[in-house]
This record gives structure tokens, C-alpha cells and sequence, in this order.
């Protein structure tokens, strides 16, 4: 800011005179006379919006957004923009004088992705609080404007938004593009809308190529600054798209995170490194969302962040997740991993208590003469007893019999065969959305892809699950090495929960198979195939004519 342009700026109350009061409707008139006898302000876009939404009383409306700009500065003729006649703030002095410069020389189309090139404003850009910010309302206000498709892209400072009928917005507001839900921050992020927003309104309206090229940099930086001060605060990351990320990231850590002389700061430039480095990492998914709305069903913005911790170390900084958002494997910190092991597991309680609870071959708790002697129960050690031989396995020689250890073997294994068909059958008239959520919460995959599958292929897909397991730890047990080289890997590749997971999406095309043969096969019989419930399906077979007779 040069000096011209500070002199140029003047207080608002000083130059014009006192702001209206918007709850006094006595000062709205005076002060609509004065605003209207300015020079240069008469037929700007910002006072047709003033009578368009209004034409008895715009002085009012002139009074609401005036209400919410207390620090407002009246700009050279050189700096005055049809689309706000004064200027929010002391930072903002001189901002349509650069755009204007800009955009005489932009004669390019919008470039596919922003740059620093486009940015209107020099740095620094995260600059310390000068008791000139916009509450958090005002820019909470700013955010429900944007509703999706059927909103627009409305400034902090435009309290009379909520005041223009439906059919005016069009006429005065910026409509939301296309492309913006890719775009748009979680609920409850306090990022300022670009400023080529509030001073080149008009220009963005008429899909002018200057003024869409610096409000794509513009929000990226804006963003940038909000995901930092977000973790300076909050020490939370802000669940941001992956399309504003590109946007972020093609406009520059180095440059958002520069001084004033235009210097990179290496710990803010790492910081925003990390974070979205982290929020790469991050599934975004409507399960996982729906993982964290279940922490604080009450807050609408808790969709939006995840509690992270920051480490800087020999390779640089990087964010850590550190809330136990299980059953997601993700870049933990130290502290939520060793809270997981302090914490007793209910599960791992379970499977304690029902250790000695084996089961053998053909059911019953005593075991038949070829079963090895079970281990007992890890809640009670074991005795010292003499050493004792237990008896071959079938196939093993006298020799290799001695040196076995004692170890679970024996198992009432499932195998498919012992599963009718018409059981899996039945399952296909399930409610589908209830089956799909809570395998997505459980297995950690995304609800939308578990919705192309019927209920009766999840829950199938579910039992084949449960009976390849069974079969993989019998194997495992029955081929495990001598004691002291136990393959306990093997066994976690086995019953961990992303094995389960690859399992159970491998077998969904394996059941939809099954199911199509399942039909044709009754086709070819002539019946076609039994829709009912099995319990229908009985009766209709009993009596082919119709029901009772």
C-alpha cells in the first residue's frame, strides 16, 4: 500500500458522516441521502441492488449492510468499485485499483488450474488479527448461501441477501457455477470468500475471464489459511475435497506461506504440507463421514474435521490422526495407539473367557483318542507336568510325533456344503440400505459401492466369509511350524480385519455368480425361480394350484 492510496482512505464517519443504525430507522434515511450524494455512486451496481430489493425504503436495506461494516473507509475515485462503494477494511485499500490493472492485461482464457500468477494482493497472507475480521456469523451467513446448485456466492459483508426475494437473487448475486460443489469447504469452515467476490461482482456475473482466473487463487489461498489456522486453534484438519486440494497445491505452499518480502516460511510451508498430505491419506466416504457424524450427532460441523497432532522429525513434519476412529487404519499418533493397548478390548475378553470352552470334531467337549490334548485356559497357567508324548497325526511318522507341542487342533469347522442353497435364497429379501451401512461402518469400505449389491448377496457374502476363515485357521493350526518359530503373521493374514475385508468384497461377485446360476438352473427345470420367502415357496409347492387347496 502505497501513500497515496493510505491518504486516499478514509474513515467512512469521517468523510461521509455517522453510520446508520440498523435497529434505529430514524438514521436510515439520513444516511441513504448522504450515501446517494456522493460522487460517483449514484448509478453503481451496488445501489441498484439497494432500490431493486427495496424501492420504498433502500435505505434500509443500505442499513443492513452497512450494520456489518463498522470499520468501512471511503476509496479514491481510482480504487471506488460499482459493486461496493466503500472499502470493508484498512487491508483492502487499493484492491479494485490492482484488479483493474490485472485484468486490462489478462487476454487469456481461464487458465485449467490457478496459479500464483492470478493473485490480485501481494503476501503476506496469514496475517495477525487487527480487530477488523468478520465475526464468525457473518461468514457462518456467507456459507449457507451456498446451497448446492440452487445457491449463490455471496460476500460476509451482504446482510441484505436474506431480504431479496427468490426471483431478484439472479439480478444481484453471483449464481453458483457448475463445477462449485467440487469446490466448497465442510460446514462451519470460517474461509473468506475471495475478495474479486466483493469488488468485481459484476464482473464474475458477466463470466468475465480476469475476474474467474483470480477467484479460483483467491479462494485457494483462502482455504490454505483456514485449514492452517484451523489446526493453530483446534488442532483439527478440515476434511477438504480432493479438487481443492489440487487448486491449493497448484497455487503453492511456498507462496501462501510467504512474508511480506515475499520469503517462504519453511515451518508454515511444512505445516501445509502435512496437513494436506494427511488429508490425502483420509477416506472420504459416506461411511467414514458417517463415522464421525456418530461422535456428536448434535454438531452439524462435526462431519467436517479430524482431531490431528503434528510431528516434526528427521524427514519433516507430519500430521497424525489423534482420535481412535476405529475401525479405520490410519496414521495414528503415538498417543491413540498406546491408549488402544491400555483399553481392555470387550472382543478380546470374550475370546479369553470362551479359550477353554474347545470344541471337537462331531461336537461335545471330550475329546476322541486321535485329537491332541487342548491348551489350557490363558487366564490360568499351566502346571509344570512331566513331559508327556501326544499321539501322531495321521501321516506323521513316530519320530517327528515327539517333537509337536501341545496346541489347539482340533475344530468344528463349517464347510460350504453343509450351507443349502436355499438358505442364502432366502436372504435376498432383505432391506438392503440397513445391510449395507453396517458392514460399511464395520469392514471400512464406502455404503455407495455395498449398495449395487442386494442385501441377500452382503449377508451371503458375509457366511462364505465366515466359513473361508474357519477353514484358513483349521489349515493353519494343522500345518503351524515346530514351537519357537510360530508364524503368528500368517495367522494375522489370515483373521486380520483388511484380509477380511478383501475377502468379503472378493466373494461378492462370487455370490451374484452363484445366485445367476442358481436362477438359470430353476428356469431350466420350467418353474422359474422361487422369489418368495422359502416359507411360501413350501406351501406353494404343496399345493401348485394356489394357496389352500
Amino acid at each position: 500500500m502505497d501513500d497515496t492510496e493510505e491518504m486516499a482512505a478514509t474513515p467512512y464517519a469521517e468523510a461521509i458522516g455517522p453510520l446508520p443504525v440498523l435497529r434505529d430507522t430514524t438514521t436510515h434515511v439520513p444516511a441513504w441521502e448522504r450515501e446517494t450524494s456522493r460522487m460517483g455512486v449514484a448509478d453503481s451496481a451496488a445501489h441498484a441492488l439497494f432500490r431493486g430489493v427495496d424501492p420504498i425504503s433502500p435505505g434500509t436495506i443500505f442499513a443492513k449492510q452497512m450494520d456489518r461494516l463498522p470499520h468501512a473507509l471511503v476509496p479514491s475515485l481510482a480504487d471506488l468499485s460499482s459493486s461496493i462503494t466503500v472499502v470493508r477494511r484498512r487491508r483492502e485499500v487499493g484492491y479494485f485499483r490492482r484488479f483493474s490493472s490485472f485484468s486490462e492485461a489478462f487476454h487469456d482464457p481461464v487458465p485449467a488450474t490457478p496459479s500464483a500468477l492470478e493473485l490480485v494482493l501481494p503476501p503476506p497472507y496469514l496475517l495477525p488479527p487487527d480487530g477488523e475480521e468478520p465475526p464468525a456469523p457473518y461468514l457462518t451467513k456467507a456459507r449457507d448461501a451456498r446451497q448446492g446448485l440452487t445457491g449463490y456466492l455471496v460476500g460476509w459483508h451482504q446482510g441484505e441477501y436474506s431480504s431479496c426475494p427468490l426471483a431478484l437473487r439472479g439480478q444481484y448475486y453471483v449464481k453458483e457455477p457448475q463445477w462449485w460443489p467440487d469446490y466448497e469447504v465442510p460446514y462451519g469452515v470460517m474461509a473468506e470468500p475471495p475478495l474479486v467476490l466483493t469488488y468485481a461482482r459484476e464482473e464474475l456475473r458477466r463470466g468475465d475471464p480476469a475476474a474467474w482466473s483470480v477467484f479460483r487463487a483467491e479462494w485457494a489461498v483462502s482455504t490454505a489459511v483456514a485449514l492452517l489456522q484451523a489446526y493453530d486453534e483446534r488442532r483439527v484438519v478440515l476434511l477438504y475435497p480432493p479438487r481443492l486440494r489440487d487448486w491449493i497445491r497448484s497455487v503453492g505452499a511456498t507462496n501462501i506461506a510467504a512474508d511480506a518480502r515475499g520469503e517462504p516460511d519453511d515451518q508454515v510451508e511444512g505445516k501445509l504440507l502435512a496437513l494436506l498430505r494427511l488429508l490425502d491419506e483420509l477416506p472420504h466416504t459416506s461411511a467414514f463421514v458417517e463415522r464421525l457424524t456418530n461422535r456428536a450427532p448434535n454438531r452439524r460441523d462435526r462431519a467436517g474435521w479430524v482431531s490431528v497432532i503434528l510431528e516434526v522429525g528427521r524427514e519433516g513434519s507430519r500430521a497424525l490422526v489423534d482420535e481412535d476412529l476405529a475401525p479405520y487404519e490410519l496414521p495414528y499418533s503415538t498417543a491413540v495407539t498406546e491408549a488402544r493397548l491400555a483399553v481392555p478390548n470387550p472382543w478380546g475378553a470374550a475370546v479369553a473367557r470362551r479359550r477353554h470352552l474347545v470344541r471337537f470334531p462331531g461336537g461335545g467337549d471330550i475329546p476322541p483318542s486321535s485329537a491332541y490334548e487342548p491348551v489350557p485356559p490363558v487366564s490360568a497357567p499351566p502346571e509344570p507336568r512331566p513331559p508327556t508324548l501326544v499321539p501322531p497325526r495321521r501321516g506323521d511318522n513316530a519320530d517327528r510325533s515327539q517333537r509337536v507341542p501341545r496346541r489347539i487342533v482340533a475344530a468344528d469347522a463349517l464347510e460350504h456344503g453343509d450351507v443349502p442353497d436355499h438358505r442364502f435364497d432366502a436372504l435376498h429379501h432383505l432391506p438392503p440400505r440397513g445391510v449395507a451401512l453396517g458392514l460399511a461402518n464395520f469392514l471400512g469400505v464406502d455404503a455407495d459401492e455395498l449398495e449395487r449389491y442386494p442385501a441377500g448377496y452382503l449377508v451371503s457374502a458375509l457366511c462364505h466369509l465366515v466359513v473361508d476363515v474357519s477353514q484358513g485357521v483349521l489349515s493353519w493350526c494343522r500345518t503351524v511350524p515346530e514351537e519357537g518359530s510360530t508364524d503368528l503373521e500368517g495367522l494375522l493374514n489370515l483373521v486380520g480385519r483388511r484380509a477380511l475385508r478383501d475377502a468379503f468384497t472378493r466373494s461378492l461377485p462370487r455370490v451374484r455368480e452363484g445366485a445367476e446360476d442358481r436362477r438359470r438352473r430353476w428356469s431350466e427345470v420350467g418353474d422359474g425361480y422361487p422369489e418368495g420367502p422359502p416359507s411360501r415357496r413350501a406351501r406353494l409347492e404343496e399345493y401348485p394350484s394356489g394357496w389352500g387347496r
